[in-house]
């Protein structure tokens, strides 16, 4: 099948079957190959083929899905070669160029155009390309911001992000924060939804402490998973110059008391997480005593990586003074007078949401998010999360789906995929956390 020499992880990752797979490896380590190493295995597979054209196969853009084609072609095109009366094999250069082989967007244009009837679209619908959608974009908000000061005497959360984020001489910190918060409403499956429970979370009136907020909550639990890693560290380490102590008598005597401070404030943090934002407060800053000198060490490799260990956690631990730099008190307080205009922003990016879409509808242009959107309301059932009876059809059309460069993606497409994956157990996917350089597009690599 392949030629070239696979590594055992590489086959297995090739010829795994049954299930879901993430196939997570770094930069050049063959992550592609290995996904055209998996395809041409379903097409050559004596007991059972399949043709090319049922599978999805997505790339984040137009230009690697191009690459991607060609590699399939050249390898279709050396198979059959090397085996030249296979006229099954000739047959799969054929239908490689019409296999769904490009990205997400092309993927949902074509089903939008297919089902355009239960989308409730018109099937000469168009892309909206860039210029064209800022400058509609552009429209909405002058709209919406005309109303929106008419009508300011009678509205006083308006008049409070007015003087707050629109003051100055023009309104652009206001336009970019309504244009900054629309879009990252567009990375959740159901923006309006998403947006009304951040309206119902503004409320803080009951909370006695900061960490009740959904806000707090996110910081404390990073902050113990961050605190409880470093701990760790710094505890291998010790246990590590302990497993020889008399070897490692220098360094202990030199370096072990500093630690063994800096792990007990540590331990002393984690257990104050458990009783509120004012006490993990108090158990800050994490102190780092100055090492005593140590000369002449034998083991000056072993030396180095303890300091490395220590200035790494040092670093880290440094970030929670600014994190818990204020008390619950002064946190809460700040954050219920910031309530009036964060209802206002919320409301003025939901306004602007619905003009700038009765303006495409109007010229029945679609954006890219109104691809990802739409074919999430023809796909899944916003009540159950299931798929709908169109996703379930559309499901039996593929052998496996394909997904490239799975860091770049976000909820809404993660949704679409697993919405026409057969019970989620046919979605291979390969990426690397690392690599992910599509956050500004609302990638998730959490994912």
């Amino acid at each position: 099948m392949s030629r070239i020499n696979l590594t055992e992880d590489q086959k297995r990752a090739v010829l795994a079957r049954s299930s879901s797979f993430l196939v997570s490896a770094a930069a050049g380590s063959g992550k592609t190959r290995v996904l055209t190493e998996r395809l041409m295995s379903y097409i050559t597979d004596e007991n059972d083929p399949k043709d090319i054209d049922s599978f999805l196969i997505i790339t984040y853009t137009r230009a690697a899905a191009a690459e991607l084609r060609g590699r399939i072609l050249d390898e279709l095109s050396r198979l059959s070669a090397l085996e030249p009366e296979n006229r099954r094999l000739r047959r799969q250069s054929s239908l490689c160029y019409r296999a769904q082989i490009g990205t997400i967007h092309s993927f949902c244009t074509s089903i939008l155009r297919e089902f355009c009837h239960e989308a409730g679209l018109t099937p000469d619908f168009r892309v909206g390309d860039e210029d064209k959608c800022a400058e509609l974009r552009e429209k909405a908000l002058e709209k919406v911001l005309d109303e929106a000061y008419e009508h300011i005497d009678s509205d006083s959360n308006f008049a409070s992000l007015a003087d707050s984020v629109g003051a100055g001489r023009d309104d652009s910190r206001l336009v970019s924060a309504i244009l900054d918060l629309h879009e990252k409403m567009q990375s959740h499956p159901y923006p309006e939804k998403w947006a009304t429970l951040q309206l119902s979370s503004l409320d803080v009136s009951g909370f006695a402490d900061a960490s009740e907020t959904i806000w707090g909550r996110e910081i404390m639990k990073s902050a113990e998973k961050t605190a409880a890693f470093w701990l760790g560290r710094l505890e291998e380490t010790w246990n590590f110059l302990n497993s020889s102590p008399s070897e490692n008598a220098p360094i202990i005597s030199a370096y072990g008391e500093s630690l063994c401070v800096t792990m007990d404030a540590m331990r002393f943090f984690l257990r104050a997480l458990d009783s509120g934002w004012d006490c993990a407060r108090n158990a800050l800053p994490i102190p780092f005593p100055r090492f005593k000198p140590l000369k002449n060490y034998a083991f000056e490799d072993r030396k180095a990586a303890v300091s490395a260990v220590r200035a790494a956690c040092k670093e880290s631990m440094k970030k929670f003074d600014s994190l818990f730099d204020a008390p619950s008190e002064k946190l809460l307080s700040d954050l219920a007078s910031t309530v009036p205009s964060m209802r206002a922003l919320i409301k003025l990016t939901l306004d602007f949401d619905r003009t700038y879409s009765n303006e495409k509808r109007r010229l029945n242009i679609l954006d890219f998010s109104d691809l990802e959107h739409i074919a999430v309301r023809l796909l899944c059932d916003p009540e159950t999360g299931m798929p709908t009876e169109t996703a379930l059809l559309i499901s039996k059309r593929y052998t496996e789906i394909m997904v490239d460069e799975y860091q770049d993606v976000n909820a809404v497409q993660d949704l679409i995929f697993r919405c026409i994956s057969k019970d989620g157990n046919n979605i291979f996917m390969v990426g690397d956390v690392k690599q992910s350089i599509y956050r500004f597009r609302l990638a998730d690599p959490s994912i």
